[in-house]
């Protein structure tokens, strides 16, 4: 009875966490590049408001819902507006959209950190753990044949 209980928390842990991955937001970036010079931009409202030096003040409630086609030469050209500077007369802005993080980076990183910290709690409680295993195993009549 006990070992069914350990087991649910266990499952409920691992539910959660799974969950609390799944529900954050992946942050998109929008990199801005000409000639040479190239620079990053976070596509979040707040890291849109709060640029360094903008060359005109950008209206977070008009970006469009879909992040990657906030990135463009208009949204380049007004948060690095002296990006350009220095580089060839034909150069102009060229955005691109992407993500840093994925939901399967993710989820593989915070399987490896509870299958090791699963691994670590194991071998810290198994010495205890043992001889009430064995107890079970001979209150109910399961015997090792060979060990």
């Amino acid at each position: 009875m006990r070992q069914l209980n350990v087991t649910c928390i266990v499952v409920l842990l691992l539910s959660f966490l799974c969950c609390q991955t799944l529900a954050t937001d992946v942050t998109k970036f929008c990199k801005c590049t000409c000639g040479q010079n190239s620079t990053i931009l976070e596509l979040t409202k707040f890291a849109l408001s709060h640029l360094p030096h903008p060359s005109a003040p950008i209206d977070v409630d008009t970006l469009v819902p879909n992040v990657c086609m906030n990135c463009t030469k208009l949204l380049c050209g007004i948060a690095e507006p002296d990006l350009c500077d220095g580089a060839a007369v034909d150069d102009d802005y060229v955005p691109l959209c992407f993500q840093r993080d994925s939901v399967q980076d993710k989820l593989i990183v915070v399987g490896f950190l509870v299958l090791v910290v699963g691994l670590l709690a194991w071998s810290a409680v198994r010495s205890s753990v043992k001889p009430i295993i064995e107890r079970v195993r001979n209150q109910y009549g399961y015997n090792v044949v060979a060990q």
